[in-house]
């Protein structure tokens, strides 16, 4: 027998009755799961953030591990590191490890960040360990043992451009050096390298590998190489790189900010300073003065390194930071204030056209403008 013809409004009542009964079975699994949640949360956080598995806290221990000795000691220090050492890159080894791995089949975009944080923690430890310790000690005593007694050190942005993938268990290195730095921020790079295609010259904190087999010759001025420096600005970045990220770092102890001079200078890598030298400028806004600042605000010197900073497009910004892989090294120890200002100088090109990039926060215009929709996402993925 057929079924007699319904109306309109009735099967708008049906499929009003439907939804109601999907909203309602939608909320019962909601509660379900919320009852259920509790005793699931620690192992599913472990499988869903290795961020909180043994292995990632061994990682960021065994970083201080090994470098924590040789910041401990000035004269281990002053041993270690000659002048030129501040600008060359530490390497770290690592694999793409299963779990990294996304549905693409390469390692996935989001755990590079991890990967940057350990490579920096090796070379500020490094590199700025000796000078972190002595300031906090003489911030300490000049406020006559009151307030903080360690200074910490917190990042202030991060960017990573990806070129090409790494695959699941593929080796790769990274290659972690100091940028530059102003009057607030430390700037550091890592390019994410595939593994042994690239060779430093010569190894300083470790001569035991600077055998016959991998020394290199050194190219002096004038002198024509395989990779000179028309050959690189034709070719662009490295081949071997797969990524390259740039991130920011300042240094507080409470709400003082201390310059990254200092504590260079406390880490014995800053060659004598000049009497008519100034503090270099802060990128972002050169003419504010930072609250609570441990050295004040100079005018003269912002205006003279901003006049020595060349204009660089966003565009081209990249390619400046990944052919500074094959900048020409200098191992020689011949690095006055006026080598170290001219490289530092260098790579503020490279940083001040990375901060242009803040603007973007005015981008954001909340509730002037209308929004697609909004849903709900897994939380820790």
């Amino acid at each position: 027998m057929l079924k007699p013809l319904t109306s309109e409004r009735e099967y708008e009542w049906e499929d009003a009755s439907a939804q109601a009964r999907a909203r309602r079975g939608l909320q019962q699994i909601y509660t379900d799961t919320n009852k259920l949640a509790p005793p699931l949360a620690g192992p599913i956080s472990l499988l869903w953030n290795p961020q909180l598995t043994p292995l990632s806290q061994l990682r960021t221990f065994a970083g201080f591990l090994a470098h924590l000795p040789f910041t401990s000691s000035r004269l281990l220090a002053a041993r270690a590191y000659p002048r030129a050492s501040l600008f060359q890159p530490m390497i770290l080894t690592s694999r793409a490890a299963p779990f990294e791995i996304d549905f693409n089949m390469h390692k996935s975009n989001s755990t590079y960040f991890a990967d940057f944080d350990i490579s920096r923690l090796h070379l500020m430890i490094r590199l700025c360990g000796l000078g972190l310790k002595t300031t906090s000690e003489e911030l300490y005593i000049a406020d006559g043992g009151k307030g903080p007694k360690r200074l910490h050190m917190g990042m202030g942005g991060v960017h990573l451009n990806f070129r090409r993938e790494i695959r699941c268990w593929q080796g790769f290195e990274m290659w972690t050096r100091m940028l530059c730095w102003d009057r607030k921020w430390f700037y550091v790079v890592t390019w994410f390298v595939e593994k042994g295609a690239v060779k430093p010259r010569s190894w300083t904190l470790q001569p035991w590998r600077n055998n016959t087999s991998s020394r290199r010759p050194e190219i002096r001025e004038g002198d024509e190489g395989t990779r000179g420096k028309e050959e690189r600005k034709s070719k662009g970045a490295h081949p071997a790189i797969f990524a390259t990220g740039i991130a920011k770092y300042v240094c507080k102890r409470g709400r003082l900010t201390v310059p990254p001079e200092r504590i260079l200078q406390a880490s014995e890598l800053l060659p004598q300073k000049p009497k008519e030298h100034k503090t270099p400028p802060m990128t972002d806004s050169p003419a504010v003065p930072i609250e609570g600042d441990a050295l004040p605000a100079v005018a003269a010197g912002a205006s003279a390194a901003s006049a020595a900073i060349q204009d660089v497009t966003s565009s081209a910004a990249d390619d400046l930071l990944n052919t500074a892989l094959n900048a020409k090294p200098v191992d020689r120890d011949d690095w006055d204030w006026a080598r170290v200002e001219q490289e530092r100088l260098r790579g503020m090109k490279i940083a001040e056209a990375w901060c242009q990039t803040e603007a973007l926060g005015e981008e954001f215009l909340g509730d002037e403008r209308p929004a697609l929709g909004k849903w709900w996402d897994f939380p820790g993925i």
